[in-house]
């Protein structure tokens, strides 16, 4: 054997020492985006302008992005099991729907803790934003920004409702939550829980007579046509929160993590501004179609029984006093 046949060998075994200690080529991550956010709405928008800000940052053979929109892959509940599950890589839900995983985010829904926006925003960005944060974390969710559904409002077929008796004995469709159904229960309505999807056809056929959510959802599910008056109640809060499901992002290289938020700041604000701005239209739009719109009266009448469901929150929830400690501080 001649020393260049030797050297040939021995290069060829090389190569294939190399190549049998290397993984095969799976092409690029396939990272799935959901949530049920209707689309054309800002939450739609707001998923599809984070889904253009990966696809700037990483290259197309590193990173297939696909999105799932208005429900496509059930209701929020759905999405968040198959997030903890590793099925998604990324979902956008109400802070209510995570909290069946993450129970301290309930804090946010308390009724009739929160007056205004500015004070939401000043909780998220302190303390309460902190522990809430490590929350989720904990529990498998990585938090990429803090988006809203908005305040809640009262609708109904046939009464506004301007004191709790207004409520009592009235079939209201709860989010399938303990602080809504608690909620009601503390107001004297039945409550019946059920996903979003069902809900058109629960007003429909009379098996509920009235619900509360956002303007801009009601409006962009056409709940609202079920309806004939509305509640300017802004009795809670409802935070939403995009996450990345902790099983996938785990698996992400770092720089491609670093990538992902690198404007995630700046998405936040972005999306809060959509949904604050979609909302002042879907209260106009409600009373072009003949909604009648009234301003709830006598908002301490119902805080003082909604604190029964503060007082639920503490006992149940682990950590949940000292989560609303903070609460009430942000909300002086």
């Amino acid at each position: 054997m001649t020393r260049t046949t030797r050297r040939l060998l021995a290069t060829t075994a090389l190569c294939a020492v190399a190549l049998a200690a290397s993984p095969a080529w799976a092409g690029p991550t396939k990272f799935k985006i959901a949530s049920i956010a209707p689309p054309s709405t800002p939450w739609a928008k707001l998923v599809k302008r984070i889904k253009k800000s990966f696809k700037r940052a990483i290259p197309a053979d590193q990173l297939k992005i696909k999105t799932y929109l208005g429900g496509a892959l059930g209701g929020e509940k759905d999405l968040v099991q198959r997030c903890l599950s590793g099925g998604l890589g990324m979902i956008g839900v109400t802070s209510g729907a995570i909290a069946t995983v993450v129970p301290e985010l309930n804090v946010l829904e308390l009724p009739y803790l929160w007056k205004n926006e500015k004070q939401v925003d000043k909780a998220l960005a302190g303390p309460l934003g902190d522990a809430l944060k490590k929350a989720l974390e904990k529990k498998g969710f990585v938090l990429y920004v803090w988006s809203e559904n908005g305040f809640r409002h009262f609708a109904t077929r046939d009464r506004f409702i301007h004191a709790p008796k207004d409520l009592k004995g009235l079939r209201m469709r709860a989010q399938p939550s303990y602080v809504h159904t608690s909620m009601y229960k503390a107001f004297g309505a039945a409550a019946n829980p059920m996903p979003a999807p069902e809900v058109p056809g629960a007003l429909s056929s009379g098996v509920v007579d009235g619900y509360d959510n956002s303007l801009l959802y009601a409006y962009a599910t056409q709940w609202y046509n079920s309806i004939k008056y509305l509640t300017v109640s802004s009795h809670i809060y409802q935070p939403a929160v995009i996450v990345h499901c902790k099983k996938v992002y785990d698996k992400l290289p770092e720089d491609m993590r670093a990538k992902m938020l690198a404007q995630a700041n700046k998405i936040e604000k972005a999306g809060r501004s959509m949904v604050r701005k979609g909302n002042r239209a879907a209260l106009k739009n409600h009373a072009a179609a003949k909604v009648r719109v009234e301003k709830q009266k006598n908002r301490a009448a119902f805080k003082a029984k909604a604190k029964k469901v503060w007082a639920e929150f503490a006992r149940k929830t682990p950590g949940g006093a000292e989560l609303l400690k903070l609460a009430k501080a942000a909300a002086r």
